[in-house]
This record gives structure tokens, C-alpha cells and sequence, in this order.
């Protein structure tokens, strides 16, 4: 059985739109979090902070992934709605509407 599409290219790409700008309020938010953390390591020394300068550079990598996820998805999602509206076309011309 093959899966369904419900709803129009355009949907689709709107949808992707929707990843692509998660992507890069993630990205901005990291990149802000970022600039955070470098003013604190010029105002807090010692063993505590090495241990939570610790735990946000392992963090951080995996919240880059994340977002390179969403910039994925919207590619994916944006190819998925071309291959549609393409192959709605196709079937179109069968019935000599265009």
C-alpha cells in the first residue's frame, strides 16, 4: 500500500518554511548563548564553572545537530512538494489538461 500526501505542494513548502525558521532561531539562540557563556568565563573562575563550561560545550554540538536536522527536514520536505506538484502535472497531461 502506498502512503498519501493530503494536502497541496504549497501546504508542503509552507511546512518546510516552518523547519527551516526553527532552524535558525535554534542556530540564534545558541549563537546568543554562546556570546553568554564567553562573559561569564571572563567573570567566573574556578572548578565550578570549568564543570558548567563543561556540560555546555558537550550541549552545544548536540544543539547544532539538532538544528542542521531542521534544515534537513525543510530540504527534504521542499523535494517531497516538487516530486508532488511534478507528478500531479504528469498525470495531468494523461488527461490533456495542460
Amino acid at each position: 500500500m502506498s502512503g498519501q500526501i493530503r494536502m497541496t505542494p504549497e501546504d508542503l513548502k509552507a511546512k518546510a518554511t516552518r523547519y527551516e525558521n526553527g532552524a535558525q532561531q535554534i542556530e540564534a539562540i545558541l549563537k546568543d548563548l554562546t556570546n553568554l557563556q564567553t562573559e561569564l568565563s571572563g567573570e567566573w573562575e574556578g572548578q565550578a564553572f570549568r564543570k558548567f563550561d563543561e556540560q555546555f560545550q558537550q550541549l552545544s554540538p548536540k544543539v547544532q545537530n539538532f538544528a542542521q536536522l531542521m534544515h534537513d527536514i525543510n530540504t527534504q520536505l521542499n523535494k517531497t512538494a516538487d516530486a508532488v506538484a511534478e507528478h500531479d502535472e504528469a498525470l495531468s497531461r494523461n488527461f490533456g489538461l495542460i
